[in-house]
């Protein structure tokens, strides 16, 4: 199998520099014009056996953009792509975290993906949602050609992509997942472990067509 990861384009949250989490923010003007762009690319890259979207609006939005630009078939929602839950932190800026909770802009990198502390979703929380997601998308799709296309977030997606790249599945590792970022990977057998090999990983920017103004994505750089 081979899946295919897309982050939504920007949106408003990302434009403020806020902590999305589960927040229901939509795209920007630029957000769409980005996920044009990536339709266009992802649309010469198929077929897809299916599209699933996160129901977070920012990504069902970036979803049907793509689908208009020729990505078939229509998106199908699942509701475990949501981004993670980052409880209080939800919908502050930068300075507003620092202010409320100093500690977490203090923490290392160690400790990324788990807002447990702050009423959101716990690190361990998270690797039961991506292994879940896994499991139904191995039992529906069971070629080993057939490719699916995975319309998302940054922080899920940095989640996901660590669990099928590596064994055992590290805490860090650094690879920036930028508004429509796209990756590739291909799922195999290799010495009794079933991983995925990183084909490629494309910003939207490096994608043909018109220049974009780069996102100031702010206090998303922290979370997706």
């Amino acid at each position: 199998m081979y899946i295919m990861l897309l982050r939504h384009g920007e949106s408003e949250g990302n434009a403020q520099g806020r902590m999305q989490g589960r927040r229901d923010y939509p795209l920007t003007p630029l957000g769409r014009r980005q996920a044009m762009r990536a339709g266009a690319f992802i649309a010469a890259q198929g077929p897809f056996a299916a599209v699933y979207t996160s129901p977070l609006r920012r990504a069902s939005e970036t979803a049907a953009i793509v689908a208009a630009q020729g990505v078939s078939p229509p998106p199908i929602v699942e509701d475990d792509l949501h981004e993670l839950a980052a409880g209080l932190l939800e919908g502050m800026n930068e300075a507003e975290i620092c202010a409320a909770y100093p500690a977490f802009m203090e923490r290392s990198l160690t400790e990324t993906g788990d807002f447990s502390e702050y009423g959101g979703e716990s690190y361990e929380g998270v690797q039961a949602r991506v292994r879940g997601v896994m499991a139904r998308l191995e039992a529906r799709h069971r070629s080993h050609e057939e490719r699916v296309l995975l319309v998302g977030h940054g922080g899920f997606h940095y989640q996901l992509l660590k669990a099928l790249l590596c064994e055992p599945v590290p805490r860090v590792c650094i690879l920036k997942i930028g508004n429509c970022a796209t990756s590739l990977l291909r799922l195999r057998e290799r010495r009794g472990l079933y991983l995925g090999e990183l084909l490629f990983h494309i910003p939207v920017e490096l994608m043909a067509g018109e220049v974009l103004a780069t996102s100031g994505e702010g206090a998303a750089r922290l979370f997706r």
